[in-house]
């Protein structure tokens, strides 16, 4: 795994190879045949295998900060090397993979939109988020900018673009903001 990390963040997805993993591995190409059926499954398996090394989620009581943490820490995850090189070729293969597709919308489903879900529940619990807001499109707005902004703008700076996310966000869930009229 050591091996597919070091030359994703280094040659990116596109000149990733069994061949070359192997070769920089020591081991032959069968070897990563019998555990990975294609290139797409390991560069997934190296880029999303592991846990991040920080918190996805946090509880602290007060909604504005908790989301603004994990708008900070899906921003960072994102622009991690490894997952930043992967992304876009992982996603190009899913359309053709249905077990990869699989894989990657459970890796979304299970690890991120769970969490998100119990910080928006958090934020209703605490009176600063509708009882209505529609989950999903808040969780949808968060995850798709922070992947727009790590491939487009990946010079941005992260706490910034947290912040504004986070205004945004909150604005659009906050339990003061008017119904649409289709609501009324």
């Amino acid at each position: 795994m050591t091996a597919t990390r070091q030359l994703l963040a280094r040659d990116g997805y596109d000149q990733l190879s069994i061949e070359a993993i192997a070769r920089e591995a020591g081991v032959s190409r069968p070897t990563i045949y019998r555990r990975w059926p294609s290139k797409a499954h390991l560069a997934f398996d190296a880029a999303f295998g592991q846990p991040p090394d920080y918190e996805l989620l946090s509880i602290s009581g007060d909604f504005e900060t908790d989301l603004r943490a994990f708008a900070f820490a899906v921003l960072t995850f994102w622009r991690e090397p490894v997952v930043e090189a992967a992304s876009l070729g992982i996603l190009a293969e899913r359309r053709r993979d249905p077990e990869l597709h699989i894989r990657t919308q459970q890796l979304l489903d299970e690890r991120t939109r769970g969490a998100f879900r119990v910080l928006v529940d958090s934020g209703v619990q605490q009176g600063r988020v509708r009882t209505d807001v529609d989950v999903d499109m808040v969780y949808q707005a968060l995850i798709g900018t922070a992947f727009y902004t790590a491939h487009m703008e990946p010079d941005s700076d992260i706490d910034d673009t947290a912040d504004r996310l986070c205004s945004l966000l909150i604005e659009g869930a906050e339990r003061t903001h008017p119904r649409r009229k289709d609501q009324v």
